[in-house]
């Protein structure tokens, strides 16, 4: 598949749809986790765009958005700003005011994918792990596989889990807590993940802000690769 292709999955991920294709809300394996979904989004990559829009969204404005993102070209530098981003935001304030913006990378993950030593596969049978530093992720391990930590002192202290599941993807969440950052511990999980979410025959993928740089230092030490820029407005 190409760049276009994964951004399809990448959305597909990350959102639930009506019976239209229609976004309805953000794709969390627990549904009390599940937010609104934005009424655009926008995954750009060199090889084509991919729009998504909410079912919140009129049908009118939802072809003018289309229209809009459509007269411009794949941009080959996905740093870039989005050429139509005026535009855009001028046809959603039309309707209603921007109340949120999303905007940032995703990534694959590279071929081939090792399981770095020192990580848990954290599951049922050792959520005890989880209970004094993820109290969440101890009364919910079921809905986040696959979920990966490291653990000292018999504590889970960096964890990657699945925070969106799709039937062919994958997208990670990653959280260490304060006193071990800067130890290499989110990269350790991350890339553990990746590699357990391939085991089970889906695609992993990780996506972040821009502004978020420890996020992206993560992605770039694990060795992802940069497929496409997504924008999010609700």
């Amino acid at each position: 598949m190409d760049d276009r292709d994964l951004m399809g999955i990448h959305a597909d991920t990350c959102f639930t749809y009506n019976a239209r294709g229609r976004m309805l809300r953000t794709n969390e394996p627990r549904d009390q986790e599940r937010r609104p979904a934005p009424r655009l989004f926008l995954g750009r990559t060199t090889a084509g765009h991919v729009v998504r829009t909410g079912a919140v969204t009129p049908g009118a404005l939802a072809r003018r958005l289309e229209a809009i993102i459509d007269r411009h070209p794949p941009a080959g530098d996905l740093h870039a700003p989005l050429a139509a981003l005026t535009a855009v935001r001028e046809a959603l304030t039309a309707h209603a005011p921007i109340t949120a913006e999303g905007d940032g990378p995703a990534y694959r993950f590279p071929e081939p994918l090792a399981r770095p030593h020192g990580s848990v596969h954290l599951t049922d049978a050792n959520r005890a792990l989880a209970r004094e530093t993820y109290p969440w992720l101890y009364d919910e391990i079921d809905d986040w596989q696959p979920c990966v930590a490291v653990v000292r002192d018999g504590a889970a202290v960096s964890v990657c889990f699945s925070s969106r599941m799709g039937a062919v993807a994958a997208a990670a969440g990653v959280e260490t807590l304060p006193a071990f950052r800067g130890y290499g511990y989110a990269v350790a999980v991350t890339a553990a993940w990746g590699a357990a979410v391939r085991e089970v025959g889906r695609i992993p993928l990780y996506s972040t802000d821009w502004e978020n740089s420890a996020s992206r230092s993560v992605a770039r030490r694990v060795g992802l690769i940069m497929f496409g820029s997504v924008a999010t407005w609700a």
